[in-house]
């Protein structure tokens, strides 16, 4: 009797497991439609204040808060370069880089606006 509902219940289990798969996935590029826009980035150079702490990583210049994404963590040599130790980081600087279209940048979506830095400015 207990091996008859277990049979009956791995069956039941098998049937649920086998219908929730039945999605399949696009097979080329072909079917897989782009949704986002184009990019709209423009290199520009801007003077500021940046800071880095918990999930904070912004750049203030002219009264606009940036968002800012460093791939190469070349604010954070810089700042070594003017003696701030640890993680937390404030410091005035130049940089240039690409400015993202409007959207929702960071933690939550808090910023309108991204910074994409490719060098610092001497």
């Amino acid at each position: 009797m207990i091996k008859g509902r277990l049979l009956i219940l791995g069956f039941i289990s098998t049937i649920f497991m086998s219908t929730g798969c039945d999605e399949t996935q696009a097979s080329n590029n072909s079917d897989v439609k782009a949704v986002a826009p184009e990019s709209t980035e423009k290199e520009v150079q801007l003077r500021g204040k940046y800071k880095r702490s918990f999930e904070i990583h912004e750049l203030v210049s002219n009264g606009i808060t940036y968002y800012v994404s460093d791939p190469k963590q070349l604010l954070i040599k810089d700042s070594k370069s003017i003696n701030q130790k640890g993680y937390y980081k404030y410091f005035e600087t130049c940089v240039i880089g690409d400015i993202s279209s409007l959207g929702k940048y960071g933690p939550l979506g808090k910023y309108q606006k991204q910074i994409t830095v490719r060098r610092i400015c001497t």
